[in-house]
């Protein structure tokens, strides 16, 4: 009988540390999970991010509170630099929302161009493109980690309170992506229902 025991010793080590290496592997998936998704929280823009007010001058000199707007107003940053190919090429879609927003009677919108370059270089870009929108810069580059925008191009819809309620990193050229924008900047959260019960 010890015999016997003896010998499936080394088949019943062997299949304690196979499960051992599954569960482990599994521990380490799913650690590797959420390292991911802590790591495009701090990197990324997301909805219902806040993101402080700062105070800028367009290229033209109007000066500018980004983060903060009256009433329930809203503001379509569009980031960009003047070398990115899908800036330029999102530069249509750009053109359009801006439009759209200008029609806008039942909220204040305010649109800038946001340009991570530096003044003479944005200036020429502004001018070669015609932009229709005002451009401004950062008046501390730490805002642009701050915003999330060190990839670009990327669009963001902030609400009255600075709070994110729409970000899209990458290329706009679909009319899907266009009307996503323009649905998030008419958007207004639903009130909260009020928790009290009346008492019977």
């Amino acid at each position: 009988m010890n015999e016997r025991i003896l010998r499936l010793l080394p088949t019943l080590g062997l299949t304690v540390a196979a499960a051992l290496v599954v569960v482990l592997s599994l521990k380490v998936r799913d650690l590797n999970e959420r390292y991911s998704q802590v790591f495009e929280r701090a990197t990324r823009p997301y909805p219902g991010m806040f993101v402080p007010t700062f105070q800028a001058t367009t290229l033209t000199g109007e000066p500018v509170t980004v983060g903060r707007s009256e009433g329930e107003g809203r503001q379509v940053l569009f980031f960009f630099t003047t070398t990115c190919p899908y800036c330029k090429s999102s530069l249509p879609a750009w053109r359009e929302i801006t439009a759209r927003l200008d029609t806008v009677r039942s909220l204040p919108v305010r649109v800038y161009g946001v340009s991570l370059d530096s003044t003479a270089v944005t200036r020429r870009y502004v001018q070669e493109n015609r932009l229709p929108f005002p451009v401004l810069e950062l008046p501390e580059r730490k805002l642009a980690a701050i915003y999330r925008a060190q990839a670009v191009p990327l669009t963001v819809v902030l609400d009255a309170e600075g709070r994110m309620i729409h970000s899209r990193l990458g290329e706009i050229t679909e009319r899907a992506a266009i009307d996503s924008v323009l649905a998030m900047v008419r958007w207004k959260p639903q009130p909260r229902p009020d928790s009290a019960r009346p008492r019977s």
